[in-house]
């Protein structure tokens, strides 16, 4: 009945050959016994086949190829059940082995039985090969071995039940039943047989053998019936067989309505149950569940997703394959690829476009799931970490580093460094904001990479001088305990980029001990990163080197949160920075920030983003006279310049002095913008005043962070052009603290202004550590003396020494003086005697209006007119 099966997998060779050796051994002694039957037996038994009313024939060699012929056609008629992930082709085998028993020697049966199989399994792989779905040789060679047997063991019943030699009379009962035992046997061998084939090649037992008894007890019962018949109308007479090719017809379409609906049913059932595991979120498990799913209902041994971005899954062994394009409405998803001809079946192929929109639908929902999966996963990232470097941003190092500080034990020290890459602007603008970003990534890797271990033998411990940062190998205390090595970089640490040039590192794992020890460690970390981050780096081929500036800030933990540990870190960075340090600690005798302070700094910041800067920020500007003899008249003697003085008209504060907001303005941000706007509006008063015939120099008071910037000679330089102000008529003060710098870059960006031929003014000028031989090393052209020294200069000797001595110098250099708080007449009838080259101050003029001051100069311009008249009439 079961002429051969198909599963997933390869049948193994192993399970071939035990079969093809117990089919060759039953042949055998099937053969053996045949030639020990008397002589003639063999012959009379074929005289049956000469069939009543028919014409006799040779008997032996028809009764041998009629036989074959049996074998032959039964499974040349089969039907296709599914069973257990495989396939079994279910054919007319019982009733052939019923005629073959009644009609042959038993003995000879087994061989009969091999040469129709083989037949039959020869043609049928013909076919399949014509048509592309040739099977492996060894299926077919196991599907011939396995009737075979079934036919032996058939052959084996019989004979012990009827025997080999008894002659009969018709249909005796006894020889009937032999006829249904033996085809019974030759079912249950052979339904073995396919099962143990479908379960070696991957199916699963239970499901084989419930598909097949499910298919087969109906079919089993008739083809015996069917052989039965044959065999009564051959003895009986011959023109019934005339009869048996329609009800055989009949019954092969009953069976296959049969058993297609128990096979639609049950692969409708697998159809259900391999789309519902579709229904995956990955797109891998989607594309496996597909390809097992594909097998598994289309009883392929392999296949393949192609998806349309190039991706593949699974593998194709070489040889034909069938296609189906994945579509989800107009959208292509991919291809499946089924190894194996196309489907010849309508059926199949409507199963195969059904579960193909199945798949693209499910590989569709997967794949969206995965980009919507990956763009949450990359939000969420970037919600935390620098797109450039990688590193935590700000709002993740606040975040997570709260966390850490409170999961510290009350009064465990902590440390925050922040550090600033000194000068970054220079690779920008040199190299391009590429080589700039490249510059960034390597000292990101560097921030987080572990330090070199640095040389216990002398340590080096930090002396506070003023915020400024030096190192002394000494004890730090009267218990003279050194300092332990700096902390490695650990997973505890946090490392963010807070912006820009900006990276801070939180240290949570400082040993405990003194405040001094902590301290001491953190700051030869901080030292031992800096030197890191300076040593050289090539980016696009050039070499180069760049420093950094670090604050270092340690606290007990709980102490203070994460952002008041950035504030203060932010203090010591800028003490560095100013100080020329690489590093310093935050000191608290210098932090006077507050939160008026900052108040007043986003009051500012505001002003100048909003422009509100030109209705509440003026300059007051206050004039320096020339000193003259007395013969002279006051009024008559020139306004040799002008200062720009700053005030604040605050809306809810009032009016504000200098005093009162440039200190906290001077340690932020805000410093480059207010300087920018105090040189236009100064630059643009100037310009005014210079169109109007009023030509005087304004002076500018320029801080020293306002130095470091490189680009302050090109923004005085646009500023100038676009008001047509000629360069010496703009005077840049600033103090002698900035000449006592050895900063290289304050010195070039110096170099450049004066070069665009802006005067240079020393600031309160005594008032600093400097000796006068500074003035040769700074370009300038004007010092002014402070108005403490001024102001004593009449009663305090040395004052009046110092006074005298700078006029004397500045003369014999070919410098202008300028004298700052000249109130009182006596101090201006003096600084004249000594030869002091201008005043400015209360006696002469207070800081005046815009239009104060251009009133002003008209006035001085109409008296010295008139005194030139004077002199001239005289």
């Amino acid at each position: 009945m079961i002429a051969l099966a198909r599963a997933q997998r390869s049948l193994p060779t192993r399970l071939v050959t035990v079969m093809v050796i117990a089919a060759g051994l039953g042949v055998a002694a099937a053969l053996v016994a045949a030639r020990r039957l008397p002589e003639g037996t063999v012959a009379a038994a074929l005289n049956r086949f000469n069939v009543q009313g028919l014409p006799a024939v040779p008997a032996v060699p028809v009764a041998l190829l009629t036989g074959g012929a049996v074998a032959m056609v039964s499974q040349l008629a089969r039907l296709r059940v599914r069973a257990g992930g495989g396939l079994a082709r279910l054919a007319w085998g019982e009733a052939a082995i019923v005629v073959l028993l009644a009609s042959l020697p038993p003995e000879v049966v087994p061989v009969v039985g091999l040469l129709g199989f083989a037949a039959a399994h020869a043609a049928l792989h013909m076919v399949d090969a014509h048509a592309s779905r040739a099977r492996p040789v060894r299926e077919s060679i196991y599907g011939v071995a396995a009737l075979t047997v079934g036919a032996v063991l058939a052959t084996v019943v019989m004979v012990l039940v009827w025997g080999s030699g008894p002659e009969r009379e018709g249909l005796p009962p006894r020889f009937v039943v032999a006829l249904c035992a033996a085809a019974v046997v030759y079912f249950v061998a052979t339904f073995a047989l396919v099962v143990l084939r479908i379960v070696a090649a991957g199916g699963d037992l239970r499901d084989t053998v419930s598909s097949m008894v499910t298919s087969t007890p109906l079919m089993l019962v008739g083809n015996v019936t069917v052989g039965l018949v044959i065999v009564w109308a051959c003895a009986t007479s011959g023109f019934l067989l005339l009869l048996l090719p329609p009800v055989l017809w009949l019954m092969h379409q009953f069976y296959a309505n049969r058993i297609g609906e128990d096979d639609e049913r049950r692969t409708w059932a697998e159809f259900a149950e391999v789309a519902r595991d579709l229904n995956r979120l990955n797109e891998r498990d989607a594309a496996r569940a597909g390809i097992a799913g594909a097998v598994r209902l289309f009883h392929v041994p392999a296949a393949r997703i192609v998806l349309s971005g190039g991706r593949s899954h699974g593998e194709l062994p070489p040889g034909p394959y069938t296609s189906r394009a994945l579509t989800v409405g107009s959208v292509p998803v991919g291809e499946l690829q089924l190894a194996g001809a196309e489907p010849r079946r309508a059926r199949d192929r409507l199963m195969l476009a059904t579960f193909g929109d199945a798949l693209a639908a499910a590989l569709h929902d997967a794949i969206t799931h995965g980009e919507l999966r990956a763009m949450s996963e990359r939000t969420t990232y970037d919600a935390v970490r620098d797109p450039l470097t990688g590193l935590l941003n700000r709002a993740a190092l606040l975040a997570r580093g709260n966390v850490q500080l409170s999961a510290k034990s009350p009064g465990a020290p902590v440390a925050l460094l922040l550090l600033d890459v000194n000068d970054f602007k220079e690779v920008n603008n040199a190299l391009g904001h590429t080589a700039g970003d490249e510059v960034l990534k390597v000292i990101a890797r560097r921030v987080q990479a572990p330090l070199a271990t640095a040389d216990p033998a002398a340590p080096l411990i930090p002396r506070p001088r003023s915020g400024d940062f030096f190192f002394t190998a000494a004890h730090p205390n009267p218990n003279g305990a050194s300092a332990a090595p700096g902390p490695e970089s650990t997973p505890a640490d946090l490392h963010a980029r807070l912006g820009g040039d900006e990276f801070a590192i939180l240290i949570t794992d400082l040993a405990a001990g003194a405040d001094d020890l902590a301290l001491a460690a953190a700051v030869e970390r901080a030292r031992r990163l800096g030197a890191e981050i300076a040593a050289p780096m090539e980016i696009d081929g050039v070499v180069l080197s760049k420093e950094t500036s670090i604050g270092v800030v340690v606290a007990p933990a709980g102490s203070a949160d994460l952002t008041e540990l950035l504030r203060r870190a932010d203090i010591a960075m800028y003490q560095a920075k100013n100080g020329g340090q690489p590093v310093a600690w935050y000191d608290p005798a210098r932090d006077d920030a507050s939160t008026d302070r900052l108040a007043l700094l986003a009051e500012l910041r505001e002003a100048l983003n909003t422009g509100a800067g030109d209705e509440q920020l003026i300059l007051d500007l206050q004039p320096a006279i020339a000193l003259t003899p007395a013969s002279v008249p006051g009024g008559a003697a020139p306004v040799t310049s002008v200062e720009a003085l700053i005030r604040w008209r605050h809306p809810r504060r009032g009016r504000l002095t200098p005093a009162q907001f440039l200190p906290a303005v001077e340690a932020s941000e805000l410093i480059g913008p207010l300087t920018h706007w105090v040189l236009e509006r100064a630059i643009f008063l100037a310009a005014g005043w210079r169109r109007s015939g009023l030509a005087v120099p304004v002076a500018v008071n320029i801080s020293a962070r306002s130095l470091a910037e490189r680009q302050l000679p090109e923004t005085i330089k646009e500023l100038l052009g676009r008001y047509r102000l000629p360069a010496e008529l703009l005077i840049l003060e600033i103090t002698e603290t900035v000449m006592l710098s050895s900063s290289p870059v304050i010195d070039d960006v110096l170099s450049r202004v004066r070069r665009l031929g802006v005067q240079l003014t020393v600031d309160d000028f005594g008032t600093g550590y400097s000796a006068f031989t500074l003035l040769t090393r700074v370009p300038v052209q004007e010092v002014k003396i402070d108005r403490e020294f001024v102001a004593q200069m009449l009663d305090s000797p040395k004052a009046g020494a110092i006074v005298q001595t700078t006029v004397d110098l500045a003369r014999r250099m070919g410098l202008r003086v300028v004298a700052e708080g000249v109130e009182h007449p006596e101090q201006r009838a003096r600084l004249t005697e000594l030869g002091c080259t201008s005043a400015q101050g209360f006696l002469f003029y207070p800081p005046l209006s815009p239009e104060g001051l251009q009133s002003v100069l008209r006035e001085r311009r109409q008296v010295q007119r008139r005194h030139l008249r004077a002199e001239g009439a005289g």
